[in-house]
């Protein structure tokens, strides 16, 4: 009996060993989170304070429209783009669903007179001006509260195809555990059987 515990015991471990170390190579979760905004109407978009760090420390935000159209996208302190905003209608981000990799977002404002160039004015912290597409990379090191806008000169429909990609996020693994359980469980394993070998021989 105890010859099948000390192989059930070692078996297991061994079987950790494997799925740690499947889990710290193969499986390991990656610390990359990728997601889109969907279809909208607005000529801009924005994001809610805070919504820039979702996924991660570190953001890139791509972005593309039709043909060679003008695409800005631009960060500034919160309270320089709701100056520069006011009341206009945007397409506010506020969230992240990670299981179908979308960004949850609302209609803000109501105002649909015409808002000044997002290129003209300077209140961006960092900002991209592209034809047909354009990115940036955040953080910048200063501290504070921040807001995005995604937009084409402030007159048309901001810009389809938004992608926010965050790296840097502490994911947990547990693969260490896994392989830690498995080493102790081979090791209890062979001294159990060892001490049978042992036994064994003596009565021999």
């Amino acid at each position: 009996m105890l010859r099948v515990i000390a192989a059930l015991v070692a078996l297991g471990g061994v079987a950790l060993l494997v799925v740690g170390t499947m889990k710290a190579t193969v499986w390991a979760p990656s610390d990359t989170v990728t997601a889109t905004l969907g279809a909208h109407s607005q000529k801009f978009v924005t994001s809610e304070i805070g919504s820039l760090a979702l996924g991660g420390p570190r953001l890139e935000i791509t972005v593309s429209g039709a043909g060679s159209n003008p695409v800005f996208v631009g960060i500034g302190r919160a309270g320089d783009v709701d100056a520069y905003l006011a009341d206009a209608e945007s397409d506010r981000i506020i969230g992240l669903d990670q299981d179908t990799s979308t960004l949850i977002s609302r209609v803000e404002g109501s105002d649909t007179g015409e808002t000044p160039d997002p290129a003209a004015v300077d209140v961006w912290s960092v900002s991209s001006l592209g034809q047909g597409k354009a990115s940036v990379t955040w953080p910048d090191p200063a501290s504070g509260q921040w807001r995005l806008v995604i937009a084409t000169d402030g007159t048309e429909v901001a810009p389809q195809n938004v992608t926010l990609t965050w790296t840097g996020a502490q994911i947990s693994n547990p693969a260490p555990t896994y392989i830690a359980t498995g080493v102790a469980l081979l090791v209890v394993g062979v001294v159990i059987s060892v001490m049978v070998r042992v036994r064994d021989r003596r009565k021999a």
